[in-house]
């Protein structure tokens, strides 16, 4: 996500405004509201998921400079056991069935061949026989914020323009 004003919107503002402090107010507008969808964003996802924490699973970062600001969202995708899981652990006697896996609040579903390792990673038989198994992963905090990402952009557009709007 990025935020930039071009050289063009400042000449403009800056012939309505009388500040000469202009690009300073304007550079301080940016920084405030991209912090604000730093923490705005962070709750959407936290509300969305359910992940323990689910902002330990990459890293969100905040740069501005000058007219601009930059919201920087890393992170690789996440093992299934950080997330709602049933049973949560392995079972002293494996019995049939699968796992049942909740990573979205509200909505979950069951993996019939999946089973938990003793190392508590989620792993899941890839035909009938006991070999080859794959590790189960799930959603990383880019995609996460992606999801999220129509709605945190028109809060962080409303938040700037208000802010924006107050220097007038």
């Amino acid at each position: 996500m990025e935020i930039r004003i071009t050289q063009n919107g400042l000449d403009s503002a800056a012939s309505v405004l009388p500040d000469s402090n202009l690009r300073g107010k304007i550079t301080s507008a940016i920084r405030s509201t991209i912090a604000d969808g730093k923490k705005e964003g962070k709750s959407l996802v936290e509300a969305r998921y359910t992940a323990r924490s689910m902002l330990s699973l990459g890293k969100v970062k905040s740069r501005t400079s000058g007219l601009s600001g930059r919201l920087t969202i890393s992170g690789g995708r996440n093992l299934i056991k950080r997330f709602k899981l049933t049973p949560s652990t392995r079972p002293p006697h494996n019995p049939p069935g699968g796992l049942h896996v909740q990573v979205v609040k509200g909505q979950g579903g069951f993996l019939r061949h999946a089973f938990v390792n003793r190392k508590g990673v989620v792993l899941e038989r890839e035909g009938k026989k006991r070999l080859p198994i794959k590790h189960l992963s799930t959603v990383s905090l880019p995609g996460a914020f992606e999801r999220i990402g129509d709605k945190l952009e028109s809060k962080m557009a409303k938040r700037l323009t208000a802010r924006l709007e107050a220097l007038l």
